[in-house]
């Protein structure tokens, strides 16, 4: 049996709208980390730009470098230079120390925009960093490609990690 030209573009428009589907259902990614300090060292480590002005400030192990910038609608706004050269300019929407900031990405015509909310919560031995992030990735194709091969979770993770370090703490991230 011949299988036609319309069989086989038939069969690749079913998966390519499978992936798009798969896509868009993707769900927001949150991830905590116990930390054994007091929410206002976590909230002091948590804010590159102030931060490296006070001691205490957490150097990610993928950003090279972060330079404050004039604000944006009267909000902070740092520009982050990764190791790999990508720039990428974040900013502080939201932020209510120790326990509550809301970082977003200042360019939303990239391929992709998104924002990292923090939550700090003060536990019996410290305080839990609870890291959410909402992220658009505009074309659902790579949104999966980037579920089935990374680095999806891979930067919070190393993020919290980071955070950890910070404090001579291994991470214990949920």
């Amino acid at each position: 049996m011949k299988v036609g030209f319309f069989t086989w573009l038939s069969v690749l428009i079913v998966v390519v709208g499978g992936l798009f589907f798969v896509g868009w259902m993707l769900p927001v990614t949150t991830t905590t980390h116990a930390l054994n300090q007091p929410p206002s060292a976590a909230g002091r480590a948590l804010c590159p730009a102030r931060g490296r002005e006070e001691p205490g400030a957490m150097e990610p192990q993928h950003t090279k470098k972060v330079e404050l910038l004039p604000p944006v609608d009267g909000k902070e706004a740092t520009k982050q230079i990764f190791k790999g050269g990508m720039t990428m300019t974040i900013i502080t929407t939201e932020s209510a120390p120790p326990n509550h900031l809301v970082r977003e990405m200042g360019d939303r015509s990239g391929p992709f925009a998104g924002s990292w909310s923090y939550e700090i919560k003060p536990n019996d031995n410290g305080c839990d960093v609870v890291l959410t992030e909402v992220s658009s990735i505009r074309n659902p194709f790579y949104r999966v490609m980037v579920k089935i091969f990374g680095p999806d979770q891979l930067h919070i993770d190393e993020h919290l990690e980071d955070l950890a370090k910070k404090f001579g703490e291994t991470a214990t991230v949920r």
